[in-house]
């Protein structure tokens, strides 16, 4: 990604409704920002009896999201790799949730009742994803959601002060290449945004997060997954 797109302001609706979001602007940055849909697909609670995956399903997943990619409605999409409930996200270029949801609605997985999807529109740099290289290639990153965390209570000029501390620590991960994506969620919710840090390991991500201002005051909390995505997207 390129360095002037890392940095995006967070809208005016969110800050004067008192909603600290993680990332604001930079003075010095000037960055394209717009809202997607971000796709976030969770395994079915409860499957029909006898579903499997398969690979005719898998192949059928991987078809839409490459015929996606080529209409450029997918920007950035990749599975999950450790066991929980959640599978894996799709950056979708579309107006609403209701958009995402119509196109995700022909996917296999979901068709077949093994998994469910949430939408969430979320605040990303614009022109910032380009099309998987050819062949395509598996690339792998710890992919971060920050949640609100147990300490929100401060004063106005104390959170101003943490949010400054969080800009500039999260500045230098980018110029150290450790951070590839950021950027926070617009709903009013406890997900208040992701990280996508290119590091081999869980625990390298989690100690690069223990150091952000905003982790460390308990304002937000990290919940990490080791992710995949195609090489050349980020």
């Amino acid at each position: 990604m390129k360095q002037k797109a890392f940095f995006w302001a967070v809208t005016s609706l969110l800050v004067s409704s008192a909603v600290l979001a993680p990332f604001t602007v930079a003075q010095d940055a000037t960055p394209q920002m717009k809202t997607y849909q971000m796709v976030i697909l969770r395994k079915a609670p409860h499957p029909p009896e006898g579903a499997v995956a398969t690979p005719e399903l898998q192949k059928a997943h991987l078809d839409l999201l490459q015929r996606l990619y080529s209409q450029r409605v997918n920007l950035l999409s990749g599975p999950f790799r450790d066991d929980t409930d959640l599978r894996g996200i799709a950056v979708l270029d579309v107006p609403d949730a209701a958009a995402a949801l119509k196109i995700f609605a022909e996917e296999a997985y979901i068709k077949a009742g093994l998994m469910v999807p949430e939408v969430k529109p979320w605040l990303g740099p614009k022109d910032a994803f380009h099309l998987p290289v050819e062949p395509n290639e598996a690339e792998h990153f710890v992919f971060g959601f920050l949640m609100s965390g147990p300490n929100r209570n401060q004063s106005d000029a104390e959170a101003a002060e943490i949010q400054k501390g969080h800009l500039a620590y999260m500045a230098e991960l980018r110029k150290q290449g450790k951070l590839m994506v950021a950027g926070p969620f617009l709903d009013d919710s406890d997900w208040r945004g992701i990280v996508i840090y290119r590091v081999a390991a869980l625990d390298e991500a989690k100690q690069l997060a223990a150091g952000d201002p905003a982790i460390k005051s308990g304002r937000l909390v990290l919940d990490a997954h080791p992710w995949l995505t195609l090489k050349g997207i980020l």
